[in-house]
This record gives structure tokens, sequence and C-alpha cells, in this order.
């Protein structure tokens, strides 16, 4: 596999491992993508092959097409909602309910087009890969894989980004594509399968223990909060199932963000590049990569180590209803009377999927070090 584009600050000493970055969905939170290879950049991490879904397919296919940063951080800059959302209005009024689409592909695609670069995916820098779901088969594709990479990086990304009932699917060869984080928003299965030394893992979905996005009770909002819950559940499996040693899971704080909330771009960036540094300059598996002479003015990132998460339940809170035990598969609790019991106060073995958090009714589960 090619190396990635060489970083700054990296020392010749330090024995790079072959490492896979997988940047998962979330709407425009994805803008905390562009501050994660800020950070990966400013620290010296390097990357040898990039897998994104849906705003992680995006981000991922300008990084991996040799845009830099900066670059990235203009073209976003730039975004304006009305420039991807326009209501499908004729098909609306003909169709009504038969109609595919809330908003129009064809303009989302205009503007991919414009900000995409025009390669093949052979041509990549580093290899790409982004997925989405054939809905005839509900069969997950990445595109980028043998076989699956005579197909433009626009459509490609158009097909992982595409949200059901929002745009039109993607139509190729007799079948219909759609957003990948349908059926997987933090692919590492697949980065897995590429058998790297290490995964650097972005999680934008929304966590328990982070504020949520203003629900509204409308059409458009209730499909994207749908969506948005199963994002966390099946992120949530995936973890349970395939992060291991080898993986560091970055989650920028940005939960509280509605998922097309167009403003402070800015400020989304900075959370990302922030996260990612307190992460890798804390991580066991990738504080030995980062730079020694590391200056990051402007940036107050404490180094913490985070090699377990701490747990405490409200006990006045808590009701004993099980649901800690049942979903936690690293046997942190148990629930053998009329309140739940922690077992393991400093949690060596937490995934970090927050479901105990996110299940528990009375919001008694508290976790910290994250």
């Amino acid at each position: 596999m090619t190396a990635g584009p060489a970083r700054p600050r990296a020392t010749s000493a330090r024995v790079q491992p072959r490492t896979v970055l997988v940047l998962g969905g979330g709407g425009m939170r994805g803008m905390a993508h562009v501050g994660v290879l800020k950070a990966l950049r400013n620290l010296g991490v390097r990357y040898d092959a990039i897998v994104g879904t849906s705003i992680g397919a995006l981000v991922g296919a300008m990084a991996a097409g040799g845009y830099s940063v900066e670059r990235m951080e203009e073209i976003i800059g730039g975004l304006n909602k009305d420039d991807y959302f326009r209501l499908n209005f004729l098909k609306l009024l003909l169709k009504g309910m038969r109609a595919s689409s809330v908003y129009r592909g064809d303009t989302f695609q205009a503007r991919l087009t414009e900000i995409l670069p025009d390669v093949a995916f052979s041509d990549m820098e580093v290899p790409f890969f982004c997925n989405a779901v054939r809905l005839e088969t509900g069969g997950q594709i990445f595109w980028g894989a043998p076989g699956c990479d005579e197909i433009s990086l626009v459509d490609a990304v158009y097909s992982s980004c595409c949200l059901p009932g929002i745009f039109e699917p993607y139509q190729r060869e007799g079948f219909h594509y759609m957003d990948g984080g349908i059926v997987d928003a933090l692919p590492l299965r697949f980065a897995k399968s590429l058998r790297p030394d290490l995964i650097i893992a972005i999680d934008l979905t929304v966590k328990a223990t982070f504020k949520a996005p203003n629900y509204k009770d409308r059409v458009v909002s209730t499909l994207y909060r749908s969506f948005e819950i199963a994002e966390e559940i099946i992120v949530e499996q995936g973890l349970h199932m395939h992060a291991d040693d080898r993986t560091v899971l970055i989650q920028p704080k940005v939960g509280h963000l509605a998922r097309f909330d167009f403003n402070d771009v800015p400020e989304i960036v900075r959370l990302g590049e922030e996260e990612t540094i307190r992460v890798l300059t804390s991580h066991a598996a990738t504080r030995n990569l980062v730079a020694d002479d590391l200056e990051l003015p402007g940036l107050s990132c404490p180094v913490v180590p985070r090699d377990f998460v701490s747990i405490r339940i409200d006990s006045e809170a808590c009701i004993g209803c099980g649901n800690c035990e049942m979903v936690c598969e690293t046997q942190a609790y148990w629930t053998n009377g009329d309140k739940a019991e922690v077992r393991k106060l400093s949690n060596y073995e937490c995934t970090r999927d927050h479901a105990c958090a996110r299940n528990c009714p009375t919001d008694a589960i508290h976790l910290s070090n994250l």
C-alpha cells in the first residue's frame, strides 16, 4: 500500500506503523474531520489509507485526492446550505408521497463536482474507500476496493452521502445505492481487512454523555434523528465487535450540533483538532509517534492517560432496571439488588461506545476520562 503524504514534525527515528484512518458519518459535524487532519499533520502522524462514510467520504476524498488542510478549510468555510438542499418541488407537487426524495440530488451532485478533486480512485495520493448500501439487497459496497473502483469520485461520494428520503438514491447498473451509514457509520471491520498496524477512527455519532441536538417534531427532523439513533446503535455494536488494542478512537465533542447546522464551521474544525491532539498525545498506541518538539499555541489539551474509562452511578437516580448490565460487553456492572453497582470503577476494557449511559432511563450513569 502506498505510504501517506509526508507530515511535518515527524522524526526519522520513529517507526511509523501502517495506519488506516476511518472517518465516520455525522452530517455537518463531519467538518470536525478537517480538524482531525490538521492535527495529524501537525503531530507528525501519518496515514496510509482512508476509509470514509457519508460526510467522512466527502472529507476523506478531498484528503486522499491531495487537497491541503488549508484548501479544505477554505472550501468548507464557504459552504452554504442552500447550495446543497433545494426542495424537489416539482416531483413533490406531481408525485406527492411517490416522490423519491425531499431534496434534489442533482443539486448536491453539482456541488460535489465543484469541490472534489478531479482524480480517479487509482490516482489518489493514498488509497481511498467509501461505503454505500445497495437498496435492493441490503448489501454494503466499498467503492475503491478491487472490482469497485471504476466509478467517478463524485458518484462514489454522492452514493455514500445521500440520506434515505432526503436525496434520490444513486443508480448504477440497475441498482440503487444510498448512505453507507445506514449499515456501517464507522467501518472498522473493513479497515481491519486492510491489515493495518493501527486504526485511527473518528466517531461523530451523538452520545448520551454529550448534549444531544434539539429535536423538532417535523418530518425531516424525525428522519434525521431516526437515522442518528440507528447510527449510534450500529457504531455501538461495531465497537463491541471490532475495537481492539490496534484501534484509537477519537470522539470530538460535537454532538450538540444539529445534523445539518452550517453555522460556526471554524469552531467545529477546532473541536476536531483539539480532541485529536488530546487523544493521540495520551493514548498508549500513538503517544510515541508524536514529535517531541510539539508546539501548538492557542490549544489547551491537557495530556491525561486515556487507558481506562471512569464509571460512576448516582445511587439516588438509579432504579435498578438492569439496562447497564445488559448492554455492557465488558461486565462493568451488576444489578444484584435494588440498585446497580459498578464492578469496574476504572474500566480498562471499555470500548467507549457509551451504550450504558445512553440506555440508562434516569441518566444515573456518568462516564469520564473519555
